[in-house]
């Protein structure tokens, strides 16, 4: 374990919010710790990044210091009510190494604070007074949520435990019927300025459209449009909308109207909740694909003869889908009546209401591993979620490949360790089966003879950007043509971009037969059963190659940006499974000496993979069942 130093610098409570400084003091050399908090409260542990804040070398000691911090909002940790004390331990991670529920020291403004005196065998002195000059990005609508619970929190740590505890007290709420009133007629006289200030304003957002929509003025949103009138009217309403968000924000009378649609869903949803749940019916449903696939295909075809389980499903290609009055209101019906449910990606409409208790949701995620961060690991980095939101927190169970993951995703989905399964991926059984291999090679070689008896590259990056909409891949980075060129002719390409990717590579009619793009078709998993070396960059397609030890290399030019912005569980350059090459001159000449760093493969599979035995599917069905007959 490297050898670290942890001062908890400062603790601070306001109202609702917790604020927590540390410092991690360690050698020169370990460059990116990472630190989480463990929050603890009865038998529910809540894992939470504790992002960095900055960094500084002392040269005279030959050591660096690293900054955490962040505020944390005290009623979203958990998402039970509860007044039992929290209890809050600290992890500190070095690449492989980590220490949980790690020694910590305080600093003397903890000490000072703390209602018990604390040992000087635990005074860590005054390691870095501007600490909390930094700012954390919680935003004003969080802030009013907040003002809404009464709550009273006492802190006392316990350096000898590793402890540091939370204590609650609640308050009787203190506004009078008189002042409740006052509240609501004020309301309404916002609302009513704010309405008759939208009406006053229309023929602004009318003259102000025509000019956007002419080009005289920047577009407010980017809406293509097949003529200038519904361009004209998707720009009035752009305005109109944006008017709307800051003028009524947080209003309670106006979101009322501007909802009314959404609460007949609501409404039919809470109906269905009065009644019993249909206690052999398991629903799956997916927003990824409009049929049954993936890890939910091969649960289900474990399940499909038990002739006393009603089986329904819910298969949509497209999020935007999810706008159809059908869907929606068939969504509801299943997830209100159903014993167990089951989703494969993010699902929005989980976040509109609440779950019922007797109905059981389970996660069977689609990605193998934990490599790039997400959810709520990604707490204080742009683009991340708020620590209010509801994603994913109502999992009961989700699956993972490995007991070495299961706190990355606790901490990716909000909650707790005990609800995440290392049972294995269940699409991942193939790999295990001879006679699925050779299935699909040779429908793969009937369909594209040209490429047998070629060593056969796949190309299969991830996308850049914050998600689906925004979702692209710069083609200019890369050239295949002359990739295949510069390494021989006993090479052909299969070109897999991430299917939210909408640009294209530019083939010439040279290289038509030696280079294909599959982007829109086949499954990758399949593709891999061709692949003779797979190239990528920080897809997960890395964990399934691994199983078939397929020699690895990753582009990654923008590694250092990417790091920056959307980080890793591990330190990337020393857990990759394969070399890393950071320009197409160093790609090129690693293919044509077949330098891959084969011997990163084994370790790196038996890390992230528990069992590879092709019995995920069955793990993963079993503990469906058991809460469908329980």
């Amino acid at each position: 374990m490297t050898d670290f130093k942890l001062l908890l610098n400062d603790v601070n409570i306001d109202n609702d919010k917790i604020r927590i400084d540390t410092a991690v003091i360690c050698p020169a050399d370990a460059l990116f710790p990472k630190m989480r908090i463990i929050f603890r409260r009865g038998g529910e542990i809540r894992r939470m990044p504790l992002p960095s804040k900055g960094s500084f070398k002392r040269t005279a000691a030959g050591d660096m210091i690293h900054l955490f911090a962040y505020t944390y909002f005290i009623e979203y940790i958990f998402t039970d009510k509860s007044d039992d004390d929290i209890s809050i331990g600290f992890e500190v991670d070095f690449n492989d190494d980590c220490a949980e529920d790690a020694r910590f020291y305080v600093s003397a403004a903890v000490a000072s604070k703390n209602p018990e005196s604390i040992s000087e065998e635990y005074s860590g002195g005054e390691l870095f007074d501007g600490a909390s000059v930094f700012s954390d990005p919680y935003e004003e609508d969080e802030e009013e949520k907040l003002k809404e619970h009464l709550t009273k929190y006492f802190w006392q740590v316990y350096p000898e435990k590793n402890t540091l505890v939370l204590r609650t007290e609640r308050c009787k709420d203190g506004d009078s019927a008189f002042k409740k009133a006052l509240k609501a007629v004020s309301g309404f006289i916002v609302f009513l300025l704010a309405a008759l200030g939208g009406i006053a304003l229309l023929p602004l957002f009318i003259i102000d459209g025509f000019f956007a929509a002419v080009g005289l003025e920047k577009k407010r949103r980017y809406i293509p449009q097949e003529d200038f009138i519904h361009e004209l009217v998707g720009q009035i309403k752009a305005n109109a909308a944006a008017y709307i968000k800051y003028a009524f924000k947080n209003e309670p009378i106006a979101m009322k109207i501007i909802t009314f649609k959404e609460q007949s869903y609501y409404r039919y949803y809470r109906r269905l909740c009065k009644k019993p749940v249909i206690k052999n019916q398991i629903a799956f449903i997916s927003g990824r694909r409009d049929e049954l696939g993936g890890n939910e295909k091969f649960v289900y075809d474990l399940m499909k003869d038990r002739e006393d389980i009603s089986f329904k499903f819910l298969m949509i290609s497209e999020m935007d889908q999810f706008s159809s009055r059908k869907d929606k209101r068939e969504f509801y019906k299943l997830y209100a009546t159903s014993k167990v449910v089951v989703v494969d990606d993010y699902y929005s409409l989980l976040n509109t209401v609440e779950k019922r208790d007797d109905v059981t949701l389970f996660q069977l995620w689609h990605a193998c591993g934990a490599f790039k961060t997400f959810g709520f690991s990604r707490i204080g980095k742009n683009g991340g979620p708020k620590q209010i939101s509801p994603n994913h927190r109502m999992y009961d169970y989700t699956t993972v490949s490995s007991e070495n993951i299961r706190k990355y995703y606790a901490e990716g989905f909000g909650i707790s360790d005990s609800r995440v399964l290392a049972t294995g991926i269940p699409r991942t059984d193939i790999f295990s089966s001879d006679e699925y291999r050779k299935k699909v090679t040779n429908e793969f070689y009937g369909k594209y003879p040209a490429l047998k008896g070629k060593k056969i590259i796949l190309f299969a990056p991830t996308f850049r950007g914050s998600g689906q909409k925004s979702a692209f891949y710069p083609t200019s980075v890369f050239d295949p043509g002359e990739f295949l060129d510069n390494v021989g002719e006993e090479y052909a390409m299969i070109i897999k971009l991430h299917p939210f990717c909408s640009e294209r590579f530019n083939i010439d009619e040279k290289h038509e037969g030696r280079i294909i793009d599959l982007s829109l078709e086949d499954e990758l998993n399949d593709l891999l059963f061709v692949t003779d070396i797979l190239i990528t960059d920080y897809s997960s397609s890395v964990f399934e190659a691994s199983l078939l030890n397929i020699p690895m290399l990753f582009y990654a030019y923008d590694l250092y940006q990417y790091i920056s912005e959307r980080d890793f569980y591990c330190d990337f350059e020393s857990f990759v499974p394969g070399k890393i090459v950071f320009n197409r001159r160093e790609m090129e000449k690693a293919v044509i000496n077949g330098d891959f760093e084969k011997e990163k493969i084994e370790p790196f599979r038996n890390k992230f993979f528990s069992d590879i035995d092709g019995q995920s599917s069955r793990r993963a069905a079993d503990a469906i069942l058991n809460a469908l007959d329980n």
